[in-house]
């Protein structure tokens, strides 16, 4: 709160859940973790709700252009992982897939939701993260716990100098963190 943007709680807490796709070689993890200026990430995200009853759900595919990231939406039905977990290729046909996807991880956690008093910085804070495997065989009684806190700023790129003020002050080291790639290390270890 003492950040010169003075940030201030911008939506209330609530858990966010998602399921990871990749293919069978995990390309989108691979390109992740080798750095790859050009990636894309698909994942199907509800909120709040139980993490088996999916509520609203959204198919997202994540787009990353060196630094820029963008996102396209598709609105699917709701459904009950107790029952299956969906294929991507069942959910829509909307986007263009690469290869075939399967669900690989539920990553679940609880979201703090800051945004500046110009409003031109948002920041959220992940704590309370659990990685659920999907592709290992796993289930719900299976699963990972990381204790981490994730801070992330989020800005327009003509908000640039006004992030980088804001991130000199935070009292933390600046990285590189996917969700996705962290729940996977943990499986494939």
């Amino acid at each position: 709160m003492s950040n010169p943007v003075g940030f201030k709680e911008s939506y209330p807490d609530r858990f966010v859940n998602s399921i990871y796709y990749d293919d069978v070689n995990y390309s989108c993890y691979n390109s992740n973790v080798v750095g790859q200026s050009s990636r894309v990430k698909y994942r199907v995200r509800w909120y709040n709700h139980a993490m088996h009853m999916a509520i609203n759900p959204t198919l997202e595919k994540k787009i990353k252009q060196n630094q820029l990231g963008t996102k396209e939406f598709f609105r699917l039905d709701n459904f009950d992982l107790n029952n299956t977990i969906p294929s991507i290729h069942n959910l829509t046909p909307v986007f263009d897939y690469e290869s075939y996807l399967e669900p690989m991880i539920i990553v679940r956690y609880k979201r703090t939701y800051l945004e500046s008093y110009d409003k031109k910085i948002r920041a959220t804070i992940d704590q309370n993260l659990s990685y659920y495997s999907l592709y290992f065989g796993a289930n719900e009684n299976v699963k990972s716990h990381d204790n981490a806190a994730i801070v992330e700023i989020k800005y327009a790129p003509e908000n640039q100098l006004i992030a980088n003020e804001c991130m000199q002050q935070l009292p933390y080291r600046i990285t590189k963190n996917s969700k996705y790639v962290c729940a996977m290390n943990l499986f494939l270890q």
